[in-house]
């Protein structure tokens, strides 16, 4: 797949416009039950909450659990909505959210988006590290005590993931103050996060189990330090390939 796509294509390929698919998607979130983050404030401050109903009229979804958090959003301008319902990345702008009373509850509405992006994790240009030797992630919280150092199995500039043994202390929705990634001499990558699953891959004793991790804000001479890597990568692996 090319990593380089015209507006056209991208329009075509990730973005749902009509509104009847829009309506679609946003009701099997709601009937599945799928948890949904709901980022405001420039991404520093979120909720975990569902869908309750998607109609022409509006969206209501549920208030989350932290008062201070919902007192918030009441004030912000706008939200950037968040699922991934079976590993595919669904998101979408919520403007001026309102808290109401519906069904006797507090919940809040925004107008239906316009457009929803629906984007499958392959989509996002992962690249599989080598196994020897493999690059590692140093993960810090915001005492900037090491949380974990772990190996990467893939990343890509939305992201990476990391695979560990036993089950893992991190968990989804938790917050990386800084994960910090050597690509080479002059090449660093020191980055806040956000873990977006912890999936078991291996179902033994031990167990083994991979956590994908979303950049928050990446900047972007480093977005481009992890494409150079990709792309260094990329050559060294198609030198091996037989002529």
């Amino acid at each position: 797949m090319s990593a380089s796509f015209s507006n056209e294509e991208i329009e075509d390929k990730f973005f749902l416009l009509g509104q009847r698919e829009i309506l679609g998607i946003l009701n099997e979130l709601a009937h599945r039950r799928e948890p949904v983050t709901v980022y405001f404030n420039e991404g520093r401050e979120f909720i975990v909450t569902q869908i309750l109903s998607a109609r022409e009229d509006g969206l209501v979804f549920d208030i989350g659990g932290d008062a201070r958090a919902n007192k918030l959003l009441e004030k912000a301008s706008s939200c950037v909505l968040l699922a991934y319902p079976d590993g595919i990345r669904v998101q979408f702008t919520g403007l001026n959210p309102q808290r109401f009373l519906w069904g006797g509850q507090d919940a809040f509405w925004v107008s239906i988006p316009q457009r929803v992006v629906r984007m499958q994790r392959r989509e996002f240009f992962r690249n599989q590290l080598p196994i020897v030797d493999p690059l590692k992630a140093r993960l810090y919280d915001e005492h900037g005590e090491t949380l974990a150092y772990l190996p990467i199995h893939d990343i890509c500039v939305g992201g990476f993931s990391v695979q560990v043994s036993g089950p893992p202390q991190l968990k989804v929705q938790d917050r990386i103050a800084i994960a910090h990634i050597v690509l080479g001499i002059r090449n660093v990558v020191r980055c806040a996060g956000v873990i977006r699953h912890v999936t078991q891959i291996e179902k033994n004793k031990q167990g083994r189990y991979r956590i994908g991790i979303s950049f928050v804000k990446l900047p972007h001479e480093m977005d481009v330090a992890i494409q150079r890597h990709i792309n260094q990568l990329e050559y060294e692996r198609r030198k091996l390939l037989p002529k």
